[in-house]
């Protein structure tokens, strides 16, 4: 049997996580909208090289995740908004502690990167 790490973080704990948020785009999409509500077009915008398709999976298993819920605004044209949900927003500070480590421990293969951050 493995012992448990002295500080009580086990790989259970953490599979599911990493298994929603470990998900290309997903952690991206949402350090785009701890930002606050955005449309599906913007978020496009602020994620550069996700298709719409992609996306649109992304956005629906995060809400399913209970993660992020979409608000379908009145038209005419009709348009779709997406926000995080108090259990999305709740993620802000492991995010900042990831982002924090990542400009420490992590070299950027784009220099440029670095710069750009992610609020």
């Amino acid at each position: 049997m493995v012992p448990m790490p002295p500080d009580g973080v086990s790989c259970q704990a953490l599979t599911p996580v990493f298994a929603l948020l470990g998900k290309r785009w997903s952690g991206l999409i949402i350090g785009t909208l701890l930002a606050g509500p955005a449309r599906f077009s913007e978020i496009a915008k602020l994620v550069p090289g996700v298709s719409e398709r992609m996306l649109s999976g992304r956005l629906a298993e995060l809400s399913q995740a209970g993660l992020v819920e979409r608000e379908v605004l009145g038209g005419p044209p009709l348009a779709t908004r997406y926000r995080l949900t108090s259990c999305g927003e709740a993620l802000r500070p492991a995010l900042h502690a990831l982002e924090l480590w990542a400009q420490e421990h992590l070299v950027p293969a784009d220099p440029r990167a670095a710069a750009s951050g992610c609020d």
